[in-house]
């Protein structure tokens, strides 16, 4: 059955047009008229602009997301750009606050584009060990009055769940916007949404779509200004996803309930099985009654799962990783990402610098059957000194 064929799934073929025929100058001044009035309000003109399977790929990921409206960007990055970029006025000299504890590339991005070349205020949020005081927030909340805050529920590489339904009141009190990048969680755990947050942001690279082949971004929100915002800036910088990424997104998002829920199930397996070999120093997984935040997870996530990632730390160091990354080799790939089918891993030290532990490793766990996959793990972990 061909693409256009399917109207039952909800998808549209794919319109790799560059421009729309328009027909007419009449139905031209409509199209432009439409376009300047709201993006995305009327016939399709250029794909910069607006994309027939972009749009209806929108549609399907605000569904997941409970969210009134999407914006398809892409990459996780273009998608960060775009929810930060629409927070920033000529004039208002209001600080950005975000959390210390972001992906990397957020880290670097906020000093090299917000400050270096924008001039934007930053200021982190940093945590008190593994943990992020809740009190502490409301007090840099009175000093800094930013115009927006900034941070991940759950936190890349050392799993720190944030006290996030509280921080997005403690935000709302004041005024001050709330952005927040979803993607470790994904909404299938939290939908920040619902809980009123202004934005969520997600990579799109990652759980979304799964299987470690597309690249994209999304942002998602409810208030219909914003959405303006966003989709006026996406037309200016060019950051669309494009339709063909657009329609495989939408087909991997179908699976996306029972890959995520897989994919936890054989991470809380493997954390325990961590936590219980003399080879490993310490396990970072917030659905471990050890972990500093296990509490906060267990508030905002329930019983639907932890994620899928876990971090830990070997006795023997770095020449523990090596050892580990070489056993495990067949089976698990050293890939720098997160979120593919299979089960990939990192070392942390090396991905994110030599303020972490030497003997850490980021294992993102896949769908696979688990017994097998635990017992490659566990020969890996037999093999190396305790």
């Amino acid at each position: 059955m061909s693409e256009a064929n399917e109207p039952d799934r909800g998808r549209a073929p794919i319109w790799r047009h560059t421009g729309f025929p328009l027909h007419s100058i009449a139905a031209a001044a409509t199209a432009f008229e439409a376009e300047r009035a709201f993006p995305q309000s009327g016939e399709p003109v250029y794909t910069r602009w607006s994309n027939p399977t972009v749009l209806c790929a929108e549609e399907a990921v605000a569904r997941v997301e409970g969210s009134r409206w999407s914006a398809l960007a892409s990459s996780g990055m273009a998608a960060i750009d775009l929810a930060l970029s629409i927070h920033q006025d000529a004039g208002d000299d209001r600080p950005l606050l975000i959390f210390s504890e972001v992906y990397g590339g957020t880290i670097r991005y906020a000093e090299a584009v917000l400050v270096r070349r924008r001039g934007a205020q930053v200021h982190w949020f940093r945590p008190q060990g593994e943990a992020f005081d809740i009190h502490e927030f409301e007090r840099t909340l009175d000093d800094l009055r930013p115009k927006a805050v900034f941070f991940e529920p759950l936190t890349n590489p050392l799993l720190i769940c944030v006290p996030a339904r509280a921080v997005i009141a403690a935000a709302g009190r004041r005024g001050v916007a709330t952005i927040i990048d979803n993607t470790m969680a994904t909404p299938c755990l939290w939908r920040p949404l619902d809980e009123g947050a202004d934005l969520v942001v997600q990579s799109a690279t990652k759980y979304l779509s799964g299987h470690g082949n597309l690249t994209g971004g999304v942002v998602a929100g409810n208030d219909p200004e914003l959405r303006r915002a966003v989709l006026e800036h996406r037309k200016h910088v060019g950051c669309i996803l494009s339709p063909d990424d657009a329609y495989r997104l939408q087909t991997q998002l179908e699976t996306l309930p029972l890959r995520f829920a897989a994919q936890c199930v054989n991470a809380s397996r493997i954390a325990a099985r961590l936590a219980a070999h003399p080879a490993v120093k310490r396990v970072r997984y917030p659905g471990l009654p050890m972990h500093p935040t296990h509490g906060e997870a267990v508030n905002l996530f329930g019983n639907r799962g932890f994620g899928a990632i876990v971090t830990f730390d070997l006795r023997a160091g770095r020449s523990g990783c090596d050892r580990f990354v070489a056993a495990v080799g067949e089976r698990i790939g050293y890939v720098a990402t997160f979120g593919d089918g299979a089960s990939i891993l990192t070392h942390v030290a090396t991905t994110f610098g030599p303020q972490f532990d030497e003997g850490s490793i980021r294992l993102s766990v896949g769908f696979e059957e688990g017994d097998s996959l635990l017992a490659t793990i566990a020969t890996a972990l037999d093999s190396i000194p305790a």
